[in-house]
């Protein structure tokens, strides 16, 4: 989608910048133990989150957002900053007009976080089209954004895909410095696993290849596409829909005429992705299906069930995150998450309940991790100016080297993890449950990682 958010004027900025002890506030931050050298840190330094938390991806976003508050909560109770406290905001880019994530509200949510002076950084956002409209507003404002879940490469670099692709300029995005990141692998990585398991796993040589239309689904159709057809399998038919779309019976139609053997769908469950399985049930075809992350979710499961056949989420596949649970280094986390939020109602009360997170948790970390990076740089207090601490923080995370629930993270100079892998999932007795983990190689061979 294209960008409907205005940016902060440069007068604006200018203004931020010239505010005495910006990136804090006045009050807070009583504690002078703890902190390695902050002890006589003075001040409220204030950390975000946007992710969508409502609509149609209610059981997507809230599981980062409450990974990434449990980090904060963490880190205040531990004096991480010293005598600093972080301040945590929520924001939530969902809109009732589009029944969950929108760009034009996560670009307004990024505007109004960028005109907060105490505000130095944001995890999210979830999904990739609303990274396209958030990123330039970002940029232009020096704000660091850490997506838990972001895969559209073309939001980092059009050197490894071209812009056609998957829709984005990457040139556009950046009318300032480059202060976007993401601790996940890109669809780069996952498009061509998702061909090579429909190739060489499950033998098929014939797909019907469904998108949503926006940044993420479109951009990992055409990669899967064209990795499918490196593979030896041919593409018979492809149906390219907007997310508002509620009934696939006539496209379920064109698959089987076309003699399709696999069915592929770029987007996110809260655009269909599970409505095409239902209608691929209603139709009696027993076709293998395949999805990338955005489908890896309960809506998934209750969308596809929601038809006449009510197991039909049964042996459907999906590659998202990689499986934490199964990480040593997670199980402080998960533990962690489930005694802060015992009380939540399900799923929400369980961690494990969502991929990615453990990835919310962790980009919180390695952006509080980069905030007191720069504190101990600047004499144990934030820098007085808005920008120079910003960039700062920006700086501090190309820097990264961190180790956390999902193990080591680090950054190249694009701002991609450069530990990119994702996990199959296939659905069994109405839970989605990991089968391997995939990696590709610098040669651009896919293999199970050990």
């Amino acid at each position: 989608m294209h960008r409907t958010a205005a940016f902060l004027s440069l007068a604006s900025i200018a203004a931020l910048g010239a505010v005495s002890a910006c990136g804090t506030s006045t009050s807070g931050g009583s504690s002078s133990s703890g902190g390695g050298g902050l002890s006589g840190c003075h001040g409220t330094i204030t950390v975000a989150t946007d992710l969508p938390l409502t609509g149609g991806d209610s059981t997507d976003g809230p599981f980062p957002q409450l990974g990434a508050q449990l980090a904060v909560t963490q880190a205040n109770s531990n004096h991480v900053l010293g005598g600093c406290t972080l301040n945590y905001v929520s924001k939530d880019d969902s809109s009732v007009a589009k029944n969950g994530h929108d760009p034009a509200q996560g670009a307004a949510n990024i505007t109004s976080l960028a005109a907060d002076q105490s505000v130095v950084g944001v995890v999210g956002p979830f999904n990739s089209s609303v990274a396209e409209a958030e990123i330039p507003v970002a940029s232009q404002n020096h704000l660091a954004l850490i997506s838990p879940s972001n895969t559209n490469p073309c939001l980092t670099t059009n050197q490894a895909v071209p812009a056609s692709t998957c829709g984005i300029t990457t040139s556009s995005l950046y009318p300032g410095p480059h202060t976007y990141f993401r601790v996940i692998g890109t669809d780069l990585t996952q498009g061509e696993i998702l061909a090579y398991i429909a190739a060489k796993q499950l033998n098929m040589t014939k797909a019907y290849v469904f998108d949503d239309q926006e940044a993420y689904g479109a951009g990992l159709a055409t990669i899967f596409k064209q990795h499918f057809a490196s593979d030896g399998g041919t593409v018979v038919g492809s149906a390219s829909l907007p997310g508002s779309t509620t009934d696939f019976s006539t496209q379920i139609a064109n698959a089987q005429s076309s003699g399709a053997q696999v069915i592929f769908f770029g987007g996110t469950s809260g655009n269909g992705c599970g409505l095409v399985r239902r209608d691929e049930g209603k139709a009696g075809l027993t076709l293998p299906f395949l999805g990338g992350d955005g489908c890896q979710d309960q809506k998934f499961i209750t969308d596809s069930n929601s038809g006449s056949n009510t197991s039909e989420a049964e042996g459907a596949e999906a590659t998202s995150a990689p499986d934490a649970t199964k990480l040593s280094s997670a199980q402080a986390f998960y533990s962690a998450y489930s005694t802060a939020y015992s009380s939540k109602s399900a799923p929400y009360n369980d961690g494990k309940n969502e991929p990615y997170t453990p990835f919310g948790y962790d980009a919180m970390n390695i952006l509080i991790q980069a905030i007191k990076s720069v504190l101990l740089s600047n004499g144990g207090q934030p820098p007085s100016s808005t920008m120079t601490f910003r960039d700062d923080v920006v700086q501090a995370l190309h820097s990264t080297n961190y180790s956390g629930a999902v193990g080591q993270t680090s950054f190249d100079s694009n701002g991609d993890t450069t530990n990119p892998f994702f996990t199959l999932y296939k659905v069994s007795s109405g839970n989605w449950t990991g089968v391997n983990a995939y990696q590709v190689d610098s040669s651009g061979n896919v293999s199970v990682k050990s």
